[in-house]
């Protein structure tokens, strides 16, 4: 059976921007006509960037699903995404959108010509992680990193102003870029399986 890696989507595999430009800032003020900025670091997008629940609410429904057809991938994604592949490995994405955009997504992962093997829309990954029986996982969202690691599944935390307050750990190494991700997954499976490291 071949080792399974999970991946996240949003915020790993897609490139969002940087902490105080990113595509979601730039969505909503062009949406609301206003400044706006990043005013908390939490993943709760009202909080984050100071709108109300109504205001949140009318702009997922109208930009949500452009946003994700517009988003590119991150730099260095691709190709480590083949390495690993090449290295027999299979790789599994696990994303919190609904599964309504099922096929957005996969006609997106086709456009840019990720590799995967299969694709899970799951908010709550850490028991979907421990079933697939996971070796690693790599996400941005702070409270399924501390879920999966609780799992004795490793996990690559993207750095992301959201997750900032949450430090590595023997199960939680954090990346601020694909190269570190790669980085990381040289070490991490070298330790916990008998993988070769990465070209």
């Amino acid at each position: 059976m071949h080792n399974k890696l999970g991946i996240d989507i949003d915020g790993v595999l897609t490139e969002e921007g940087s902490e105080n430009n990113s595509i979601w800032q730039q969505k909503m003020a062009e949406f609301f006509g206003r400044n706006i900025n990043l005013r908390k670091n939490t993943y709760n997008l009202a909080e984050a960037f100071g709108l109300n629940t109504e205001e949140l609410n009318l702009f997922l429904k109208k930009e949500l699903e452009n946003i994700y057809r517009q988003v590119v991938p991150a730099e260095g994604a691709k190709k480590t995404l083949e390495e690993i592949k090449e290295r027999g490995f299979e790789l599994i994405l696990i994303t919190a959108r609904h599964s309504k955009y099922n096929n957005l997504t996969k006609n997106w992962l086709k456009k840019y010509n990720i590799p995967y093997d299969s694709l899970y829309h799951e908010d709550n990954k850490a028991p979907l992680a421990e079933k697939l029986k996971l070796k690693l996982f790599i996400e941005d969202n702070k409270f399924n990193a501390i879920a999966i690691s609780e799992k004795n599944i490793p996990v690559i935390l993207v750095s992301k102003y959201h997750n900032k307050d949450i430090k590595e750990d023997n199960l939680i190494y954090r990346a601020d870029s694909w190269k570190d991700i790669k980085k990381h997954l040289d070490i991490i499976l070298s330790e916990h399986t008998a993988a070769n490291k990465f070209s």
